[in-house]
């Protein structure tokens, strides 16, 4: 059984991005990471977004927070429920970091496939198809105004 705390987080998010053991002591054992640096001028304060893109529920927008983590799956306690029978009840998670978010398997029974692709955990991109059981979303990036950005930040 994985743990879902901040300590599970930062140990993928080490092994994800190369992190030093003196950079991971850093961080806090909690659920949360630093707030995103929102001074440069290649991030516009972007917002993230999950658009649900299939079922009767099409076109609902879930918003991401960019100060912790939001786990998804059919269980109650998560911040976007899924109401299908494929999905696990903490099927994956998006964890901002900096300015990019990274989706996480949570130990899944059926996995997440990312642009056709099965992961396990990787940096999302701006329009990314996220498929989790049998539901389509696409990631998004969202100006101050709303509007979808045209490139990734990291581009």
């Amino acid at each position: 059984m994985l743990q879902t705390d901040g300590l599970f987080v930062g140990l993928c998010l080490m092994e994800v991005r190369g992190m030093t053991d003196d950079k991971f002591k850093e961080l806090e054992p909690t659920r949360t990471m630093p707030k995103r640096d929102h001074a440069s001028a290649k991030d516009p304060e972007l917002r993230a977004h999950l658009v649900l893109l299939t079922g009767d529920k099409a076109g609902t927008h879930y918003p991401i927070k960019d100060d912790r983590m939001t786990i998804i799956g059919r269980d109650a306690q998560c911040q976007i429920r899924l109401q299908d029978p494929d999905a696990s009840r903490r099927h994956a998670a998006i964890q901002p970091f900096g300015r990019e978010f990274y989706i996480m398997d949570m130990g899944s029974t059926n996995g997440i496939l990312i642009n056709g692709q099965q992961e396990e955990k990787r940096i999302l991109r701006h329009a990314d198809k996220i498929i989790l059981g049998r539901q389509e979303y696409q990631f998004l990036l969202t100006g101050p105004d709303g509007h979808p950005i045209l490139t990734s930040p990291t581009d």
